[in-house]
């Protein structure tokens, strides 16, 4: 989509959010008794004491009143820390860890809570960490990292969630509360623009439609911004005539990486005929046009370098990027073809949530439907050498059903009992094509083919989730869920001309299944050993489903893996002092992590020769994660708000696949072993000018390994980023102005790599974070 598209489209969704404001604000019945305060409004945003109201127990609770480690942030808080999307909201939270671009693809992530997680974006690879919007289930990452424009929380669930969020959330959840139409406006504007010709605007309003019985909300996000990372002409810019230079103007730049050009829009109806009945209704929209993720060839080899050298200044956001390939065999030998300099990522969703009280019960149905689409344009060099290219487009659509009954035996004990359902189909169709001379020597593996693999998942599961209340201020939780897997996966490979692959011709046809069943559960006990002060205890455990390797590039590795699982042993506290001016919750545990699944890019034992190309999906091995995470809150004086987090995690494997490569002393991809993060802010009150509020936040990530075999040359030294703002509020609270600076001390840094240094690649790239960012920004709020 256009930039000017977008920007009339804001325009027009301007007038709707004004016109919308203002009918909300007209149409009201003045009689009617005021509405109850939203979730987010019961936190005290000065004091921030903790009062956010959460339902990870399918319950409304406090957060310091879930016996659970959880991190919660209502609107208020995330715009304070400045978050506008999925990532930065979970890397507040201790030992979490999400990386964009995970694997060099666009539009892509890896999310990863205590040491558990995936990277792998393919349909057939199941999330270790699940990502619920409004409850509903994301079951693939491409689509789920949106721009968060109009949203009431966040709840980030740390542990195995087996018996809570269900579906491949072993290493924890990260669950995403809208907001709700209402009677009030509840309306605003923002537009902004910035460094790198950063344009944002987003808005959202109430429209009363039926007074006290039907109410509808609508809002949208668009952001746009130029790339950081020139591609340069080889030839032009370095005055070799290697090849042919490709340049469009003197500058020698052929284009960019890592541009935003994001459209994200919501729709909602909430419908309450009757005091018992609650329906609502949502209906959204992403869509994404973004450029390829900014990438720096970090290692080369003579082999297809020859005398060329691609690796540009270690902090130079430069690379020699041309998108073209060169098949070297097969009937498109000597030809070539060029990829796109995009990833389109477009995704839409329906759901519906029914409440019905039945006297003393009560009765939720949460009804999805999603469909995907991503094409993903990868070069695994970032050079014009064309060492592994590949365009991948993939089309995934779920259906998913919920149903919870909840229910009270007097004051003795609450429970929870439901059922859920999953039905997904996805298809994973693209070319490949790997050159010759990527051996060393020479010669190699000669590949050019076109894949199309369908994927097929289906999940069905009924849970019981209970706590009783023996005495005041002790419970004591028991859970248990039932889940029955299935997924098959069908591989077709063929040549450029539809024939059947020469080389990977075997695999055409071949079918692979996983069925498998899993119970799990959870046994706690809290206790609340005086005001504000709540200590528990906790047994739990998670499981992630089998599968097939979804890569394979000979039939020989086409081979199932088995689930991963994990038990968890967990205590903690959770605590306010000090006039509730000081929040701190610390939680410590203890992971047994069996069969945990991982992906390896050698494996020799499989292929038909040494040194041929691999990329496994595999059981690695198990190990033993011990850690311990806290948060702090504080407000000393007032108007002085202070905050963070900090997590450490211990990862030592006790068994290992021989056959994976992987040695004793490693660690797992993404698991940092230190995290932290901290913020300060001020309130400083102008009489009629209003108020002004700086605020210093920071971020803290120790060295990450990003491949299961870890390999110097692709691991992540640690690093710090600095952002800053400040903030100007009128007196009515209705105008707000803010300049912020994201990276502030300009560092150069890796988000992540994606490293292939082993035959017969010998590459290997990183991902960059973006620099030093500068954005102002205009608010208008209604109420």
């Amino acid at each position: 989509m256009k930039v000017a598209f977008k920007s009339s489209l804001a325009v027009s969704l301007f007038a709707i959010v004004a016109s919308g404001a203002a009918h909300a604000q007209t149409s009201s019945d003045p009689s009617a008794p005021p509405a109850e305060p939203s979730q987010s409004a019961q936190a005290d945003p000065v004091r921030g004491d903790g009062d956010i109201i959460v339902t990870a127990q399918f319950r409304s609770q406090t957060v310091q009143k879930t016996p659970l480690a959880i991190s919660a942030l209502n609107a208020e808080l995330l715009a304070q820390k400045g978050v506008t999307d999925i990532i930065g909201a979970a890397n507040l939270a201790p030992n979490v860890q999400l990386s964009n671009n995970a694997t060099g693809y666009g539009g892509t992530a890896a999310i990863y809570i205590r040491g558990v997680g995936q990277r792998d974006p393919n349909f057939a690879v199941e999330p270790g960490v699940g990502v619920y919007v409004d409850e509903v289930y994301y079951g693939v990452m491409p689509g789920a990292v949106t721009e968060m424009v109009d949203v009431e929380r966040v709840e980030i669930l740390r542990g195995p969630q087996g018996t809570l969020a269900g579906k491949n959330s072993i290493g924890g959840a990260i669950r995403l509360f809208s907001k709700q139409p209402g009677p009030n406006a509840d309306a605003f504007i923002e537009v902004g623009a910035g460094s790198r010709n950063s344009v944002v605007a987003k808005g959202a309003t109430n429209v009363t439609i039926a007074d006290q019985t039907l109410y509808g909300r609508v809002a949208f996000g668009v952001r746009h911004s130029e790339g950081y990372m020139d591609r340069l002409d080889y030839a032009c810019a370095t005055g070799t005539s290697f090849a042919t230079t490709k340049r469009t103007d003197t500058s020698c730049m052929l284009g960019q990486q890592g541009g935003r050009d994001v459209f994200v829009g919501r729709a909602s109806l909430l419908w309450t005929p009757s005091a018992d009945i609650e329906n609502l209704f949502v209906a959204d929209v992403s869509h994404d046009r973004s450029e390829n993720p900014a990438v720096k060839t970090l290692t080369q080899s003579a082999a297809w370098a020859g005398t060329a050298n691609y690796i540009t200044g270690p902090e130079s956001y430069t690379n020699y990027e041309n998108y073209e390939v060169r098949p070297t065999s097969g009937v498109a030998a000597g030809s070539r073809y060029y990829m796109s300099d995009r990833t389109p990522v477009d995704s839409w969703g329906i759901s519906n949530t029914l409440k019905i009280k039945l006297g003393d019960v009560s009765l939720t149905s949460i009804t999805g439907y999603r469909r995907t689409t991503i094409s993903i344009q990868s070069a695994a060099d970032g050079t014009p050498a064309s060492i592994l290219d590949q365009i991948w487009n993939m089309k995934h659509r779920q259906f998913s059903q919920e149903l919870r009954l909840n229910g009270s035996f007097g004051a003795l004990l609450d429970w929870t009992a439901g059922g859920y359902y999953y039905d997904a189909k996805g298809l994973s169709t693209g070319r490949l094509t790997i050159p010759g001379g990527v051996a060393l020597g020479g010669g190699g593996v000669n590949l050019d083919a076109l894949y199309s693999d369908p994927v097929e998942t289906r999940s069905k599961s009924v849970f019981l989730h209970t706590v009783l209340h023996p005495i005041v201020g002790v419970n004591i939780t028991g859970a248990v869920r039932y889940t029955d897997d299935f997924k098959s996966f069908t591989f077709h490979r063929y040549n450029i001309d539809g024939s059947n692959s020469t080389s990977l011709g075997g695999l055409t046809g071949v079918n692979v299944t996983f069925k498998g069943e899993r119970v799990d559960y959870r046994i706690a006990a809290d206790v609340e050993l005086a005001q504000d002060l709540l200590a528990y205890a906790q047994l739990s455990t998670g499981y992630k489903g089998g599968g097939v390797n979804p890569r394979p590039y000979f039939a020989s590795q086409a081979l199932p893996y088995e689930p991963e699982t994990l038990t968890s042993y967990e205590v903690g506290f959770k605590s306010r002092f000090f006039d509730r001016r000081v929040t701190l919750n610390v939680s410590a545990f203890i992971n047994d992590y069996k069969d945990f699944q991982g992906t390896l890019t050698r494996c020799d034992s499989i292929s038909p020769f040494a040194a041929a190309p691999c990329s496994q999906t595999t059981n690695i091995g198990d190990a033993r994660i011990k850690g311990i995470e806290g948060e702090l809150t504080a407000e000393p004086i007032d108007g002085l708000k202070l905050d963070g987090s900090l997590g450490y995690l211990n990862f030592e494997y006790t068994r290992i696949n021989p056959s994976s490569g992987v040695l004793p002393g490693m660690t797992n991809e993404y698991t940092p072993e230190w995290t932290g993060s901290a913020g300060i802010q001020y309130r400083l009150e102008a009489g009629k000018i209003g108020s002004f509020t700086p605020r210093v936040d920071m971020a803290y990530r120790s060295r990450v390994e990003t491949r299961a075999v870890n390999d110097p040359r692709g691991s992540l030294p640690g690093r710090a980023l600095v952002s800053a703002k400040l903030t100007w509020r009128d007196q009515a609270d209705e105008w707000q102005a803010e300049a912020s600076v994201t990276n502030l001390l300009d560092k150069f840094y890796y988000n992540a790599a994606y490293v292939l240094t082993g035959a017969p690649y010998f590459t290997g790239l990183g991902v960059v974070g973006e620099p030093r960012t500068f954005m102002f920004t205009v608010r208008r709020s209604f109420k």
